[in-house]
């Protein structure tokens, strides 16, 4: 196996147990038993849990974010709606991969809060970029000035954490998170022209 692969098969082992257990089960040597390769591997590719973490949320973000892009690219690029309802619809966790990755974002908010670190800073940047992403996309509607992009963009990912906690939770439905979703795009009105 090459050393790329290898690594792979680490990280993999490290966004399973983030999106099972989450972040309290990630240590050295839980990962290299889900990877099923000695501690002493785990060591030399991760070098410290804070590294391991690190590493695995940018591979778990660049994923979500390739996933969002091709709901995206299905729905047709242009309309600012229907690419904030295809943000919705790869962030609130709806399946078994957007339960795990909501999982994961919970896990290092909370350590972001009471200890910051590396792997906080991953996921801060993650979502700096992400909004920066998200504003670039409702921004290129000619409608949509650049402030506005930025606030649309802030409500479309605050709105998004808090229903899939509550989701997550067990406090709404599917049912009624879509609900939620579809009254604030009408309210949003297109253009990202409030109603």
């Amino acid at each position: 196996m090459s050393e790329t692969q290898r690594r792979e098969q680490i990280l993999d082992a490290v966004g399973r147990l983030l999106g099972r257990e989450g972040l309290h089960a990630v240590t050295m040597r839980a990962v290299a038993a889900e990877a099923g390769v000695s501690l002493r591997l785990v060591q030399y590719y991760g070098e410290s849990k804070e590294r391991l973490l690190t590493a695995a949320l940018e591979r778990l973000a660049d994923r979500s974010l390739q996933r969002w892009r091709t709901r995206m690219a299905v729905r047709g690029e242009g309309d600012v709606s229907e690419a904030i309802r295809a943000f919705f619809d790869e962030a609130l966790p709806t399946d078994e991969d957007g339960r795990a990755f909501h999982r994961v974002g919970v896990s290092l908010e909370l350590l972001a809060i009471t200890r910051p670190d590396a792997a906080t800073a991953a996921y801060q940047d993650h979502l700096r970029g992400l909004a920066d992403h998200l504003a670039e996309v409702v921004g290129a509607d000619p409608r949509v000035g650049g402030a506005r992009a930025r606030l649309i963009a802030t409500q479309v990912m605050s709105l998004a954490h808090g229903l899939g906690s509550l989701l997550m939770a067990g406090n709404v439905t599917r049912a009624q998170a879509e609900e939620v979703v579809r009254d604030y795009l009408d309210r949003l009105g297109p253009g990202g022209t409030e109603r």
